[in-house]
């Protein structure tokens, strides 16, 4: 989005279903006129407001002026223009996070995506006591459709949290995932590391790769431990195909530990990254 005299016109899909309260879980698809949090009189609509400016409700349609400039996740740059022009928000999904021992709000905001580009996704936190604030965002878009990962969010440290989003997308007979793993730290979102994922079938055979992220031991964060798991099986049909892959299971893993002396997640292992190179070459 580019020129102030460029307006952007926002529209929130309004989701069938009520959002569940925070409190009732890691992941919530909140209206926009639902209460961050019970006793307060902050709706998700006064968060919303703080990425995009001027926002107004009018027989289920809102409208901003723009959307702010965010950085992407994966770089260390300013901040990028926003987004699409117009934008449209398909999916409001919330989750409440600590940032040192603070109760946060991170809302995924997604305004959409090519036909063959990455969708334009702000994830940004807010603090919730007393007036909203919106303390950091980012554009966490790495392909065309991005959510929250199951469970999407892992209580790593004593007061801190870890956020995981999934970006995909499908092709004739292949399924493309990126997942994400986000610390939530000093009211920041830091990018940890991002997991490929890919699922191919032709005649002959059927290969999925399913991504798996557990909590361990270990402080002040704990240790993420995250493995692929890769599965084969062959149809046993006479194909002309080039070749067909041996049928098998393998689990692919590593565990990111907490580094004290360079304050990141550092993995125990290439693995994931050696795995993540020969699944490209299937592309």
């Amino acid at each position: 989005m580019s020129g102030s005299l460029r307006t952007v016109l926002l529209v929130l899909a309004f989701l069938a279903q009520s959002g569940a309260a925070l409190a009732a879980g890691p992941v919530s698809t909140p209206k926009l006129a639902e209460r961050v949090i019970a006793g307060s009189t902050t709706t998700f609509a006064d968060l919303v407001r703080l990425v995009v400016p001027g926002l107004t409700i009018r027989d289920g349609t809102a409208s901003g002026e723009r959307v702010i400039a965010v950085r992407d996740i994966d770089a260390a740059g300013p901040p990028d223009e926003a987004g699409p022009t117009p934008a449209v928000l398909s999916r409001l999904e919330a989750v409440p996070v600590r940032s040192g021992g603070r109760e946060r709000v991170a809302l995924l905001m997604d305004f959409g995506a090519g036909e063959v580009t990455p969708g334009f996704v702000v994830l940004a936190l807010f603090a919730i006591d007393g007036a909203p604030r919106l303390l950091d965002a980012a554009n966490v878009g790495l392909d065309r459709d991005t959510s929250f990962l199951d469970p999407g969010r892992l209580r790593v440290g004593a007061g801190d949290d870890m956020l995981l989003t999934r970006s995909s997308h499908f092709n004739a007979g292949q399924n493309y995932s990126l997942a994400a793993l986000i610390l939530v730290r000093d009211d920041r979102l830091e990018l940890v590391d991002t997991i490929l994922a890919f699922s191919d079938m032709a005649c002959s055979y059927a290969r999925t790769q399913t991504l798996d992220v557990r909590q361990g031991e270990g402080t002040p964060f704990a240790d993420v431990v995250v493995s692929v798991t890769e599965e084969t099986t062959t149809s046993g049909q006479d194909c002309e195909e080039a070749a067909t892959p041996e049928p098998g299971n393998r689990t692919i893993a590593a565990t990111y530990r907490w580094v004290a002396g360079s304050h990141r997640y550092r993995p125990d292992t290439d693995a994931l990254r050696i795995l993540a190179r020969e699944t490209e070459e299937r592309f």
